[in-house]
Parts: C-alpha cells; structure tokens; sequence
C-alpha cells in the first residue's frame, strides 16, 4: 500500500511540475493598429520558441493565451479579466499608452503581472503597483527628439499636428515642445486633428503659410502617413519628425513615392546592434521569412524579462515575478534592460532617417 501510495505522490508532483507557464498576450490583431500587434505577437512567439528549445522557465514550457484587443479599451480590459480566470503568471500588452491606462486599476487589484511592451505615455506605469513597461518614455523620447532636431539639424522654427483626445500624442507633444522652446525654438502654429480623421488640408494649409524649418507629428502611423502624404502633394519639402508611434512598414506604404526626408525615434534597427541583435535577426527571418522591426523586438524582449525574472526566484507566481523584476537587468535586442522605482526601464534611444527609395538609416543614438 505504502508503494502505491509514493507511486501516486510521485506521479502527482511530477504533473504539477510540468504544467505550463501560461502567459497572456493582448495585442491589436485587427483594426487600425493591427501592423504593431501582428509584429509583436510574432517577437513574442519567437522567444516563447527559444525558451522552450532552452528548457523553459525552470523546467516548465511557455504556453502563450492570445487575445485580439482590436487597440480598442474595453476589449483590452475584457481580455485581462479572462487571462486573470485562466490564471495566467503575467499578461504582456496591451500595447498602447491609453490601453495599459485603461487596464491599470484592475490588475492592481488582482496582483496581476503586465508589461506593457511598447506603451511610452507616462502614465501607463504611474501610481500603478502591478504594470511595467520595457519602451522608453515619452518624456525621454519628446526631449530627445527636440535636442536632435536643434543641435543636428540646426531648426529654429516648427508646426505641431497632434490629436488632443490620445495620451500618447498628447504627452509625446508636450516634452518636444517645452524642450524645443528651451533650446531657442519657436513653435509657429500647432493644429489638431480627431480620431478617424482622414483628411488634412486645412491644416497644413495653415502650416505652409508659417514656412517653419520641419513638422512634428507625435500620431501613430495611420495618421502620420497621410499627413506625410497630403503635404507632400501639396508641395512641402521640410523634413517631418515624429516618435516611435511610426515604426511600421505601413508607414512607407501610405506614403508612397513621395520624396522628402523623415526622422522618428525608436528602439531597435535591425541593421546596428551586437550579437543579441544578430541573434534575433537570424532567427527571426528563419521563423517569418522577413525582417524584424521594432514592436517585434520589444515583444521578444519583453517575453524574455519574464524569464529573466524567474531565473533566481523560488517559484513561478505572480508575487515572485514582482519582487524580482526590481533586480532584472537583462542585455537584449532593444538594448540593456533594468528598472527604476517607477516601473520604466533604464534604455536607450535611436533616431532614423527615411525616405522613399533610399535605405533607411540610423543617424543618431542617445
């Protein structure tokens, strides 16, 4: 009787040590914003590929839940709640700042683990117990970009296009636009534009009268793109500048052939980096048969700080994971990784230059 009863016990701790990792994943895979999402679910499935060909999280494989947020709020809360019944260890998205905001006070309630990967607005993380990021943060981005274009590309003058109603834009505008009056520049004229909107021309109709030196667009790439566009039909030739909101390939589609210069900052170029870079380029490419861009390797970074978080706790829960994130600091695709008090990482940044036809380049790295 004693031996079956250790045959048993045995069988019991050896099912439960093999249970999977069940990790969370809400991304925009449709709508609007759906470019980013499919991105970073494939860095995502990626790096759950890796670690489990490595063994997985202290012996466990990763299984990744997926839900399609559509970049919309209440469906982004909707998947939380069911990845919270499932009793998932931690949820890696949703992705944008107003999303991960909007999430924020129920998983604090429910000690729920998110890393919003590639959320930038301040407030994602602020007065928040249970939400990390691994992008950089607006501010950071905002003062970055607005000493670049005074010091390198000597502008003295801008017009600013954003959308007052998203936080993203909102806060991305403010820090370039205190750091550039800071720096001597003028701000000429500032216009707004709603969500949806499709049409420009009366903006930029006010913008051309004002003949700045270049435009700043803190919008996400939809919107970017055809304000890109319709100047240049309209025969702008200043540079336009914006943040990591427009790091898609979408970006140059909506664009089209039109020539002018770009600029925008963001976190990961495929073709600068070390070997953890080179890394994720070959495996990516023999994965998905195409190139990695940015939201593909904050997913794959972000997958990876979980592990990381594991690697020296005494257990896979939701509480090990927040009393060690504090002591992670990892070397990844998007660059060295560890956090502050307020939940943002330490990281760098980089800037491209684009335009149609040429290849695109990185310029500078802050």
């Amino acid at each position: 009787m004693r031996k079956v009863y250790f045959i048993v016990l045995g069988f019991l701790l050896f099912g439960c040590a093999k249970k999977p990792v069940k990790i969370g994943v809400v991304v925009p895979l449709s709508q609007e914003l759906s470019s980013y999402g499919k991105m970073c679910l494939n860095g995502i499935k990626l790096a759950a590929k890796v670690i489990n060909e490595k063994g997985g999280i202290k012996g466990r494989k990763v299984e990744l839940i997926v839900e399609d947020n559509r970049g919309e709020k209440e469906t982004s809360l909707s998947a939380i709640e069911k990845f919270n019944q499932e009793a998932v260890i931690a949820v890696i998205g949703p992705l944008t700042t107003r999303n991960a905001m909007w999430v924020g006070e129920y998983v604090d309630n429910e000690n729920l683990p998110v890393i919003a990967p590639t959320a930038t607005g301040i407030e994602a993380t602020r007065e928040r117990e249970w939400v990390w990021r691994i992008a950089f943060t607006d501010p950071f981005q905002g003062i970055t970009l607005a000493k670049f274009i005074s010091e390198e590309l000597k502008m003295r003058s801008v017009c600013i296009i954003i959308n007052p109603h998203d936080p993203y834009s909102t806060g991305l505008c403010e820090s370039f636009e205190n750091e550039f009056k800071a720096q001597g520049g003028k701000v000429s004229f500032k216009a707004t534009f709603g969500v949806g909107d499709t049409l420009f021309d009366e903006q930029l109709k006010v913008i051309g009268k004002q003949d700045p030196d270049g435009i700043f667009v803190p919008a996400f790439y939809p919107e970017a793109g055809l304000i890109i566009r319709q100047a240049r039909d309209m025969g702008f030739t200043q540079p336009f500048i914006g943040g990591d909101g427009w790091d898609s390939p979408e970006l140059s589609k909506i664009i089209g052939d039109r020539k002018g210069i770009n600029y925008y900052s963001t976190h990961f170029f495929y073709n600068y980096g070390g070997s953890e870079v080179q890394e994720l380029l070959h495996r990516y490419r023999t994965e998905f048969e195409e190139d990695p861009q940015t939201f593909s390797a904050l997913g794959y970074d972000a997958l990876m700080v979980v592990k990381k978080c594991f690697e020296q706790a005494g257990g896979v829960t939701r509480d090990e994971f927040k009393n060690n994130i504090k002591k992670v600091s990892y070397l990844g695709a998007t660059g060295n990784i560890d956090f502050t008090q307020a939940r943002d990482p330490r990281r760098s940044l980089m800037i491209l230059k684009f335009e149609p036809g040429n290849p695109t380049e990185m310029v500078k790295m802050y």
